[in-house]
């Protein structure tokens, strides 16, 4: 399975995102289309090249100079709605902009729906994060690690005053993960790039890996060292044992509502693996549940927080398990009702099994107003006809 290796050695932006995917191999062409699907109609978006202390790297550049207005969450969430975007790109913009806001709801002590964005809710920073859940839509990765941020130091002007460097809710989003000042008296790392990083759960345990491509994504401004964003697809080296960690604990006063869908997309929002409940009998015959979490070790500690705060335990056990994964990737094949991707699982014979991705499916079939099963179906035909191909 490929690992998505970020190192942000001079700090991460929306823009430095846009431009170390596109240099990675992501396809231009989603991302160019952005301005209109988001009724951005004055919107520009420029790729360029732009050489950072030597380094060659791709340069993204969006212009508007229509005046705009401040947009709250719900704002942005609309037009991001009404965009006709897939799926997974939708949700994964949805929740950079949540981790957005409730970032800057808790620095500035009010509810997140009466958050105003000011420079997160302007045209640039609108098509960098969405355009950044374009683009990593196009790359296929199962883990991402990362090296440590740079964050800078010295103050910015922002529009609430001057802020200590960094920005209050850049800190808040960073949170959990390694950082370092760096060097430079200067903004290195934007509530942007932040939020985009926080919404991939990079661990911060880099194995040892074997690169198969890298690409740099250029900052605006030069500075004495490369200002620049490098991210790589790489392979596991040595990784066949997988260890993880289990966490347990067992309830037996916890209500459905406190673990139902939102406490369960807690869990995966804070790195989750796979979250189960099961049924059991507890002490003095009380009816309860086993709820089962299982997670890298980098992130235990967060979703233990989360589950003794989330439900009313008192305590969790965990311990390091093993695991055997079967190596799996995407391919996409083209149906009478549009493209659909499948997961394809190679089998220890070398066989592959491959399965009809079922939120692309949904969606196709709402457009098409036909079952899910049928575009379940057509995408398998689509791979046999093919053979595979993606």
């Amino acid at each position: 399975m490929k690992i998505l290796r970020i190192e942000p050695f001079s700090g991460v932006s929306g823009d430095m995102f846009l431009g170390a995917l596109l240099d990675l191999g992501a396809p231009s062409g989603a991302l160019k289309s952005l301005p209109v699907k988001l009724g951005l109609n004055d919107a520009e978006i420029r790729i360029t090249t732009a050489e950072k202390c030597g380094i060659q790297c791709t340069q993204v550049v969006i212009t508007d100079d229509t005046p705009q207005p401040h947009r709250h969450l719900s704002d942005i969430l609309e037009m991001i709605d009404q965009a006709g975007l897939p799926t997974d790109v939708l949700e994964r913009a949805r929740l950079i902009f949540t981790l957005l806001g409730e970032a800057e709801a808790s620095v500035h002590g009010v509810p997140v729906e009466k958050v105003h964005f000011h420079e997160v809710g302007a045209v640039d920073s609108i098509l960098d994060i969405v355009g950044t859940a374009v683009l990593l839509n196009e790359i296929t990765f199962s883990r991402v690690v990362c090296g440590p941020v740079c964050t800078g130091s010295g103050f910015v002007e922002c529009a609430h005053g001057r802020f200590p460097v960094p920005a209050p809710a850049t800190v808040r989003l960073l949170e959990g993960m390694t950082t370092f000042p760096g060097e430079i008296q200067a903004e290195m790392t934007t509530p942007t790039g932040a939020a985009i990083l926080r919404s991939l759960n990079p661990e911060f345990s880099v194995p040892p890996l074997k690169v198969d491509r890298t690409g740099y994504g250029a900052g605006t401004r030069d500075f004495e060292q490369p200002n620049c964003l490098r991210v790589s697809l790489a392979d596991g080296i040595n990784d066949d044992g997988d260890q993880v960690v289990l966490i347990q604990t067992n309830l037996d006063d916890a209500s459905g509502e406190l673990l139902g869908g939102h406490f369960q997309d807690l869990l995966f929002g804070a790195g989750a693996l796979d979250v189960s409940l099961g049924p059991l009998l507890m002490k003095k015959g009380r009816p309860g549940q086993r709820l089962e979490v299982l997670c890298r070790n980098s992130y235990r500690e967060r979703l233990t927080t989360i589950i003794l705060t989330e439900t009313t335990t008192i305590g969790v056990r965990w311990f390091p398990v093993q695991r055997t994964v079967l190596p799996s990737n995407f391919e996409t094949v083209p149906t009478k009702f549009g493209a659909v991707r499948l997961k394809c699982v190679t089998l220890p014979d070398g066989s592959v099994r491959r399965t009809p991705e079922f939120e692309d499916c949904r969606e196709r079939s709402r457009a098409a107003g036909v079952p899910v099963q049928e575009v379940m179906r057509a995408a398998l035909e689509g791979a046999s006809s093919s053979g595979g191909a993606g």
